[in-house]
C-alpha cells in the first residue's frame, strides 16, 4: 500500500479530535503547527522532547507507523504516538532496556506501559538520539501487546 492509498482510507480519522488527544490538540491550538520544522522521522527512532513546556528534556521512542509519521511531516496530522524512556533502571517486565549508544548518554529503559500521544511541537527533531534494532523493536511490540492484552 502506498501512502496516498493509506491517506485516502484514513484522512477522516486524521481530522477528528478525540478526547484522548486533548493535550496534543490543546497544544496545537495554543502554539500552532509549523510543518517546516518537522523533518522526516521513522518508527523506532528516538528523539528528545518535552512533555510540557516546563518539563525536562527526555528521550521518546516514535511508536506509530510510518504512514502516520509521513502525515505529520506533510502537515496533515499533528500528534505522535510515543513511548518515553527512563534513565532510572528498575526490575520490571513493563520495560525494555536500551544500552547507552549514539546520543543516548546512559543505559535507559523504554517504559512500555506509558504509551501516549504528544503534539509534534513537543519533540526536538534536530537529530536522532538513536534508532532501535529490529530485535529491540520486536521486544517493545511484544511488551506493549502484553500490556494492552492483545
Amino acid at each position: 500500500m502506498t501512502y496516498n492509498e493509506w491517506y485516502e482510507l484514513n484522512k477522516n480519522g486524521l481530522k477528528c479530535n478525540p478526547k484522548s488527544q486533548k493535550y496534543s490538540f490543546a497544544d496545537f491550538i495554543e502554539n500552532g503547527f509549523n510543518s517546516e520544522v518537522v523533518k522526516p522521522f521513522k518508527r523506532g527512532e528516538i528523539y528528545f522532547g518535552k512533555i510540557h513546556k516546563n518539563s525536562k528534556k527526555r528521550p521518546f521512542l516514535i511508536y506509530q507507523n510510518n504512514f502516520l509519521n509521513e502525515a505529520v511531516f506533510k502537515g496533515e496530522y499533528n500528534s505522535i504516538l510515543v513511548l518515553p524512556l527512563s534513565g532510572r533502571i528498575v526490575e520490571t517486565n513493563l520495560r525494555v532496556l536500551i544500552k547507552k549508544r549514539d546520543k543516548l548518554t546512559k543505559d535507559s529503559q523504554i517504559v512500555c506501559n506509558a504509551l501516549g500521544v504528544i503534539g509534534v511541537e513537543r519533540l526536538i527533531f534536530d537529530e536522532v538520539v538513536t534508532t532501535l534494532t529490529s530485535q529491540e523493536m520486536q521486544e517493545v511490540d511484544k511488551k506493549v501487546k502484553e500490556i494492552l492484552g492483545v
